[in-house]
């Protein structure tokens, strides 16, 4: 497979979201629509191509969820309300960017930067109202550390990437496992109630199957950071967390593997060094091994969905999209540094 042929596989996925779209901008086939099968589309659509298409999709999330104080409402999985509120928001926020949107952008950068903690910089995992403080992690700081960049907050991007140096500092066993969290008391969290929640709170160098975008997540953010400044800590702190993800079991193997498939691809227009590269390729390559002939990653069932109703899951448009977005992103960094 070469990086070209990535790109030809996101268009395929990109076509396949265009054809379930209704003229309203909503999803063909999708009988319990939440914000779960919108908040990756418009980028996703929008760096294919499908520009209308973008545009659709986010008059209909202007319409359905986007509320008037910048947030976004009718949040389905709870990890979008219990463990990373923030993240659909950044993807949502960078959508609108690029897509010059600013009517959503505008008010949902406002809300987003109101989640920042304070004192060390990091974004809240649960809505938190002003003057509160919450729990916050490494999901949504480096999501909406994208998003602060992307809409020039510079002030708010360098206070996340010192949020992730001070956790990083914390880290009692850093070859071992990475803890998530920092705890409202702003100690680092190392408990968990039971094994789901175990999953996104401890990243774990010796099991397979892990939280990577708890690290992939920050990594890519740092990359960007260390372009945005020129500052070469940002640029030691993102190694950090790819050399982390490298020690572990199959990391770039996992549903969730393709953030930092894009970071390393980052990484490799940069530097021209080819082990990036081959991360970048590697994590390519499985995500289109799971793609359906038709173009989507629309899958019969899973862990969360053991039976499946006729149709379409806010799931099965939530992994198309981020998986049209990586491809294409992947595959744009290696063609810049390799030729077309």
């Amino acid at each position: 497979m070469t990086a070209k042929q990535f790109r030809e596989h996101a268009l395929m996925g990109s076509r396949w979201l265009k054809e379930h779209q209704n003229p309203d901008g909503g999803w063909i086939g999708l009988d319990d629509p939440k914000m779960d099968a919108f908040y990756k589309g418009a980028w996703a659509l929008t760096v294919t191509g499908e520009q209308a298409a973008a545009h659709r999709l986010l008059d209909y999330v202007r319409e359905h969820f986007l509320t008037p104080d910048g947030d976004f409402s009718q949040r389905g999985h709870p990890w979008h309300s219990a463990i990373h509120h923030p993240y659909a928001n950044a993807y949502f926020i960078v959508g609108s960017l690029i897509a010059g949107r600013y009517e959503i952008s505008t008010p949902a950068i406002r809300f987003l930067l109101g989640q920042q903690d304070p004192d060390h910089g990091g974004f809240y995992s649960q809505r938190t109202e002003a003057g509160k403080k919450f729990r916050s992690d490494t999901m949504s700081t480096g999501a909406a550390g994208l998003a602060c960049l992307a809409a020039g907050q510079m002030a708010a991007a360098r206070s996340a990437a010192n949020y992730l140096t001070r956790i990083v500092e914390l880290q009692p066993a850093p070859v071992d496992r990475f803890f998530t969290a920092i705890e409202t008391d702003g100690k680092l969290g190392t408990d968990a109630k039971d094994a789901d929640e175990a999953w996104w709170r401890i990243v774990d160098t010796h099991t397979e199957n892990q939280c990577w975008y708890a690290v992939g997540l920050p990594f890519s953010f740092l990359v960007q950071m260390a372009e945005a400044t020129g500052e070469a800590r940002y640029r030691e702190l993102a190694q950090w967390f790819f050399d982390f993800q490298q020690r572990c079991v199959d990391p770039w193997d996992g549903g969730s593997s393709g953030k930092g498939g894009w970071g390393a691809a980052m990484l490799y227009r940069i530097t021209g060094e080819t082990r990036y590269r081959d991360v970048a390729f590697h994590v390519a390559d499985q995500i289109i091994a799971r793609q359906n002939a038709d173009g989507g990653w629309a899958f019969p069932s899973s862990e969360d969905e053991p039976i499946r109703a006729p149709g379409l899951s806010n799931m099965d448009l939530d992994a198309t999209a981020e998986f049209i977005l990586w491809l294409s992103l992947i595959s744009g960094h290696i063609l810049a540094r390799d030729g077309e």
